[in-house]
């Protein structure tokens, strides 16, 4: 493996390539913003895909990611991060060449199960090596700013997928704005991106790496912390399949045209963006708990308020109260995950966590498609945001604070 920065943590010591990965993070999510607004609509007014059945990228892509996320978090602590990186990038060339070249429903379904590759070993890669670049007390802010970019990166590809959609062009040109910052993520990764590995310290001689189906059994199920984090992360994917793959839909039936779809999806994903900067820090000060509970709640009522409210202004407010929950729980459970984690197993744990987390888009792609079948768009809404308000209970009864662990 080779190690070409200081293996000194802290940001000051780490700025530039810190910097770097944040830039690397930012078109990571463009990748996905591209299809945040058009994808559903290009199933429903294209492919003519039944409501149920439209879902269904949401599920290829959300399984592909969960579990690729397990495996890249394993393979980053033996191989680094730069290589499954670079390995991230050059699964979204086939993506974007489907998604421009072949106009058919399964193709989407195909570029999706790539897309969840690409995003599984990109951005959990910017996630670990930023977190390798940091100290203890700037994990928060770390994952503040990988968080804040990545999303700011969704919004703003959101906005512009959905104006170069307009007007007929849902098949062909959001995708060649994919295929344009596919191209600068993999040259910036090959060129300026540099292995971070080396930063970690190495297991103790008494502790040594555990065999990773410890690891697994603890995060999931075994460790108090790490298991109430699973439950905070699949809760907070499973509410943004609903707002990828549901709530375009139902602004659709309401007669909203593309661009203003995109617009109040790029409201959700610029808040929860822009928000981040600042949460992740206040969470290095304040402790993680509070922020994590306090955001799943807020999602859960703006979930609410969608079914409660109706028009472009109200749902832009239910839109940014969603995004506002988002920035304020999303980065601070992946610094609470790092909190808890060793040092030498950060990888593996930070990867079955996201196993789990992203395992939200599967179960809520296959689950919400039957919801919509059997019940309606409202219904589902007011299942989801029921559930996401359950959990955010649970979650304030069982998680301890992990930010003494990091203070220590």
């Amino acid at each position: 493996m080779t190690q070409s920065a200081p293996a000194t943590p802290g940001l000051s010591k780490n700025r530039a390539q810190f910097l770097w990965l944040s830039v690397n993070v930012l078109l990571v999510g463009g990748v996905l913003g591209t299809e945040r607004a058009v994808v559903p609509l290009l199933g429903r007014d294209v492919y003519h895909v039944a409501a149920a059945l439209a879902l269904s990228f949401i599920a290829s892509f959300g399984l592909t990611k969960a579990l690729v996320n397990m495996g890249a978090g394993r393979w980053s602590d033996s191989l680094g991060r730069r290589p499954l990186l670079i390995a991230g990038w050059l699964s979204a060339i086939p993506l974007v060449l489907l998604l421009i070249l072949v106009h058919a429903w399964w193709a989407v379904i195909v570029a999706n199960v790539l897309l969840g590759a690409n995003q599984g070993l990109a951005w959990t890669m910017t996630v670990t090596a930023q977190l390798d670049l940091v100290r203890a007390d700037e994990r928060g802010l770390s994952m503040g700013v990988n968080e804040a970019m990545g999303y700011l990166g969704v919004a703003l590809a959101t906005v512009a997928a959905g104006l170069l959609a307009a007007h007929g062009h849902l098949t062909t040109r959001p995708f060649y704005l994919a295929g344009a910052i596919v191209l600068v993520g993999g040259v910036q990764s090959v060129a300026i991106i540099r292995e971070t590995h080396g930063h970690v310290p190495p297991a103790p001689a008494a502790e040594g790496v555990r065999p990773f189906g410890r690891i697994l059994a603890d995060t999931t199920w075994g460790h108090p912390a790490l298991s109430s984090l699973t439950v905070g992360g699949f809760t907070n994917k499973l509410a943004d399949t609903v707002a990828w793959g549901l709530l375009p839909l139902y602004f659709a039936s309401a007669h909203e045209s593309v661009p203003v779809i995109a617009l109040l999806s790029g409201i959700y994903a610029g808040v929860w963006g822009l928000g981040q900067f600042g949460t992740g820090l206040w969470s290095d000060r304040t402790g993680r708990k509070p922020l994590i509970v306090a955001g799943l709640l807020l999602v859960g009522l703006g979930l609410a308020a969608m079914i409660l409210v109706t028009g472009t202004v109200p749902w832009a407010v239910a839109a940014a109260t969603m995004g506002l929950g988002m920035a304020l729980a999303y980065p601070v459970l992946n610094a609470a995950v790092a909190d808890v984690a060793p040092p030498h197993e950060r990888g593996a744990v930070l990867g079955v966590y996201r196993l789990w987390r992203d395992g939200g888009y599967a179960v809520g792609g296959v689950g919400l498609g039957l919801l919509l079948a059997a019940v309606g768009m409202r219904a589902s809404l007011v299942v989801v945001s029921v559930l996401v308000l359950a959990a955010t209970g649970f979650i304030a009864w069982r998680l301890p604070e992990t930010h003494r662990v990091a203070a220590r």
